[in-house]
């Protein structure tokens, strides 16, 4: 219960971050769809870091730490939504270019 949780919780903040930065490399002239790999790499680590500092915000790092949810098993949580979301929007630049 808890993992789907978060992993919901990643995958919107993956999706805010994805928005906020296809507009602004839209506004820059450039297209969304075509980045580099690093570009996607940093994409992740954004929206992983976003779900930290949300999670830290809610104050919920002590309920998983006496639920045994390790930090890393929560990094986790936040990234595979990412890493999952990128993939799919590689594929579709892919196959649209």
């Amino acid at each position: 219960m808890i993992a789907r949780t978060y992993l919901v919780r990643g995958a919107v903040l993956w999706l805010l971050a994805r928005i906020l930065i296809s507009a602004v490399m839209s506004l820059a002239e450039f297209n969304p769809l075509t980045l580099a790999a690093r570009s996607s790499v940093v994409i992740i680590l954004v929206s992983t870091l976003l779900g930290f500092a949300q999670t830290a915000r809610l104050r919920e790092f002590v309920l998983l730490g006496n639920l045994g949810v390790s930090r890393s098993a929560l990094a986790l949580y936040f990234a595979l939504p990412a890493l999952a979301g990128e993939l799919i929007v590689s594929l579709a630049g892919a196959a649209f270019a």
